[in-house]
């Protein structure tokens, strides 16, 4: 087979990416803002601010108001503009959305406990108090710092389209390094890049496609309806799974090692070997994956394609 190719990026023209550009140039603009030496003239952009704000919230309000009570068809297009990322952004600033931050997050882990468990592992609610959510990360390999990761990021993408209100989390129960804490916070660090990988949600029961992230060469199958991401290379011989082979749940290389797609990729014949996982999830059709750089020896494939 041959590498698809995909620049990591989300596609050009998303919704989301529109809004998120918006946000970003709104923050910059404040913090300019802020940077003035004008203390009357801030407090009056401010003041402006606040007004338009309450001016559009208003109009939010009145939205929800004559969707609400449109009916049956009004009730469907109110579920719509509630779960929508972009209209539940503006909702929360508002403080016009009916679910509280408990709901939603509970709804987010929900949504993708499937890849947890798909990986071995499952993710737990401890506490939210004061916006600020614990969680812990359950029945991952302990010895198996990448899959730790993955799993963490995954939840972190769930969360971030979730609950964007939610202050501060941490997860705690994955892999860590010697001297670090207990737990791992994920809030504080960089957002993971997300790429859509076209045509993938087009692979048939037990189909497989190799694709290429910039330098960063993956596998991306489909056993029992879901999708899995694995670095392309077999951890046992080096090879790529170019001329391997994808049967009965089964990944195998070239030189015949077997590793369990549905299982964190453990090795069938060395039980210490294991595919290195990415985390993928499927959203509104597209399949989405992501590039873990702190993932251990997460480094560029360099191993010739086979013939």
């Amino acid at each position: 087979m041959t590498d698809r190719i995909f620049n990591e990026e989300r596609p050009v023209g998303s919704l989301d990416d529109d809004i998120n550009v918006r946000g970003e140039r709104i923050q910059k603009l404040l913090e300019r803002i802020e940077a003035l030496p004008y203390p009357g003239a801030k407090e009056l952009m401010r003041e402006c601010m606040e007004a338009v704000l309450a001016f559009y919230g208003h109009g939010l309000s009145r939205i929800l108001q004559v969707i609400g009570g449109a009916g049956p068809n009004g009730q469907k297009v109110y579920q719509a503009f509630i779960h929508d990322d972009v209209i539940k952004g503006l909702l929360l600033i508002h403080d016009l959305h009916p679910l509280d931050l408990e709901t939603r997050l509970r709804g987010a882990l929900d949504k993708v406990r499937p890849y947890l468990k798909s990986h071995g592992g499952n993710v737990e609610l401890i506490s939210l108090a004061n916006d600020v959510a614990k969680l812990r990360l359950q029945g991952t390999c302990k010895s198996c710092a990448s899959s730790s990761v993955t799993l963490e990021l995954a939840i972190r993408y769930a969360i971030e389209q979730a609950c964007p209100d939610l202050v501060h989390f941490e997860v705690e129960g994955g892999v860590r390094d010697e001297g670090s804490s207990a737990g791992s916070s994920l809030s504080g660090q960089k957002p993971a890049a997300w790429t859509v990988i076209e045509d993938a949600e087009r692979l048939a029961e037990g189909g497989w496609m190799p694709v290429r992230i910039e330098q960063m060469r993956l596998i991306i199958c489909k056993v029992n309806e879901t999708f899995y991401a694995y670095r392309n290379r077999c951890p046992a011989c080096n090879v790529p799974f170019d001329a391997g082979d994808l049967a009965g749940g089964f990944l195998s290389c070239a030189l015949g090692h077997r590793y369990d797609v549905m299982h964190a990729g453990r090795c069938a014949e060395i039980p210490s070997a294991h595919l290195d996982p990415f985390p993928l999830l499927f959203q509104e059709g597209a399949v989405k994956v992501a590039l873990a750089r702190d993932i251990g020896n997460a480094t560029p494939e360099t191993v010739a394609q086979s013939s």
